[in-house]
Formats: structure tokens, sequence, C-alpha cells
């Protein structure tokens, strides 16, 4: 009788060998093929700082690459049969591509590296009015293999979001090509609860970080948000390429739009207006209002103006004569004439 020990170890040889069967002939494994994308990497990531002196940057590139296949013990034909198998099969090459991620970031953690993606940003929660609410993969592989070298994402917004929210998307590429660098294409859609749409698009930086950003439009609210990753397609095997994209972020920026009260506003325009009060007016009705917000006499009233306003009216007596004209009032007097 068999013991179940050497089943298991039968069971396991038996799975090996039919997964390793599902690979063509000269495609490595994906753990074979870990290894050799970790120390290719690297050696891209050389040729990229000019660690050679004297060399051109394709020609480092050429032979660092030759390097870690004399390390590996393959050539650069299987390594291109490997690839253009894996791009054709993006499930398993994230699958590599995030292990490998997991590799470098577990090492750079060991030397004490600081990870400088993302910058400011790289701490955001999904909290605040600055917030990083992506929610897609963290790592996504784009080809230019016809059939996958479009890839698409979505998100609906939540009923966190409001009106004038600005939108970021950024991330960090780097790709992997044996002919010229490759072009990476990427684009954000945002359609807003009025039913209108806005797209922004530009060429993604071939090493390092890109950053699409959406300005919102005063009064939209942002109801769903979706972005694309594209490359060119190309049928020659000889030029497979591929974008390694990651470290994604989705911002929200809120702005800080605070509303004043009624009173205060009114206080506020009053000091902004640009018409000079009357200083006389104003004094007067400063007068008019007294400490107990009592009604005030018509003599408090006149006491209270400025001496040059004040109007003293005097009035006077009318004339009434003191007897009755005669008849003769009118005639000229006579004159007396001597004896």
């Amino acid at each position: 009788m068999m013991k179940p020990n050497h089943l298991l170890s039968i069971l396991a040889l038996l799975l090996f060998v039919g997964c390793q069967a599902e690979l063509p002939k000269g495609v490595l494994s994906e753990r074979r093929l870990e290894r050799v994308l970790y120390d290719y990497h690297k050696a891209q990531g050389m040729a990229d700082a000019g660690v050679i002196e004297g060399k051109s940057g394709d020609l480092q590139r050429y032979e660092l690459q030759e390097a870690v296949f004399r390390k590996h013990k393959i050539t650069r034909e299987r390594f291109d049969t490997t690839m253009n198998y894996y791009c054709s099969n993006l499930e398993r090459l994230n699958r590599i591509y995030k292990r490998l991620d997991r590799r470098l970031k577990r090492e750079a953690e060991a030397l004490g590296e600081v990870e400088q993606s993302g910058s400011a940003y790289t701490s955001l929660s999904a909290e605040g009015d600055t917030a990083n609410v992506w929610g897609g993969a963290s790592i996504i592989v784009v080809t230019n293999v016809p059939g996958s070298n479009v890839i698409t994402w979505r998100q609906p917004c939540d009923s966190t979001w409001r009106s004038d929210d600005d939108i970021m998307w950024r991330f960090d590429s780097k790709y992997l090509s044996r002919a010229q660098t490759p072009e990476l294409f990427a684009d954000v859609v945002v359609t807003y609860t009025n039913d209108s749409v806005r797209a922004f698009q530009r060429r993604a930086r071939s090493e390092g970080s890109t950053e699409l950003r959406m300005a919102t439009p005063t009064g939209w609210t942002p109801r769903s948000i979706s972005g694309h990753l594209y490359m060119p397609p190309t049928q020659a095997a000889d030029q497979r390429s591929l974008y390694v994209v990651q470290n994604h972020l989705l911002v929200r920026f809120r702005k800080n739009v605070e509303t004043k009260p009624a009173d205060s506003l009114a206080a506020d325009s009053l000091k902004k207006s640009s018409v000079v009060p009357d200083s006389l007016a104003a004094d007067s009705a400063a007068r008019l209002v007294p400490d107990d917000d009592r009604r005030l006499s018509p003599t408090e009233f006149r006491e209270s103006q400025s001496v040059d306003q004040k109007i003293d009216i005097i009035k006077e007596k009318p004339y009434q004569p003191t007897a009755r004209p005669s008849r003769g009032h009118l005639q000229q007097p006579r004159r007396r004439v001597q004896r």
C-alpha cells in the first residue's frame, strides 16, 4: 500500500508536469521568467543611469541585457519567444509582475530606501478633502499585441464627491522592449451628473511618473471616472513591447469654498465698496441712534446736528397797523399861506 506522503508527492509532481506541459516549447516557466525579469529590469535601470562611462545608452543596455541572459543560461531568442507568449497571456504576466513588485519593495525596505512614488500623495487615504480614491488593480501590464494593447478601468463616484471636485490620475511606468522606446498613451474620461463628458489625453513617460489632471467646471459634480492605457499594436513578433504601469493614484481635490454668513458678507461688501460714503451723512446717521435705542425728540435731533448743518429760523411778528388811516391820507398836504 502506498503511503500518504508518497501519494502527495506523486500528485504534486503530476501537477507540476501538467503545468509545464501547458507551455509551448522554449517558453520559460513563470517562476523562472520572474527571476530573469528581476535582473533584466535592474540592468535596464543601470543602463538608464549610465553606469559605464564612454558608451552610449543603447550600447550599455545591450551589453547589460546580454549579461543577464548569460547569467540565466538562456539566449535572447528564447527570451523573446517567452515574452511573445506571455504578452498574449496577460493574466499570467500580471501574476509575474505582482510577485516581482512585492520582491522589489521588500528589498527596498530592507535597504532603508524611502519610496518616492507618488510624492506627497502616497500617504493619502480615502478620507479628507484631498483623498486617494483609487480602487483598481495595483499593477497593469499593457502590450503592443493586438487585443491586449488597450486596458480600460472605470470607477463610479459615490456620495462623498461634491461639485467642483478636481481629479488627478497618477501612475509610474517602465517598459520592456527590444526595439526603440515604445509609445504609451493614457487618457481619463469624466462623466458628470448633468450628463456632460470631458476627456484629457497625454503621452505617458517611458520611465517615471505621469499625471493627468482634470479641472471640474464650476457647479459640476463628477458621476463616474474611467481611464485607458493604449499602445499602438504591431504584428511583428520581433518588436514585442510592454509597459508595466503601477503605483496608481486617483486623487480627489476638494476646493475649499467657505460660505460666509449673510451679515459678514454685507459688512465685507460695504468695506470693499468703491463708493466713498459722505462723512457728514455718516456722522449724522451715527448721532441719530442713541445708546438706549429710543426715539429723539425734535430738540435733541436739532442739537445733534453739526454746526455747519444747523439752520436757525427766526420768525418775526407780522406788521399790524395801530390806527385806521383817514380818507385824506392819500391827498397832498396844503401849504399854509402866511398873511
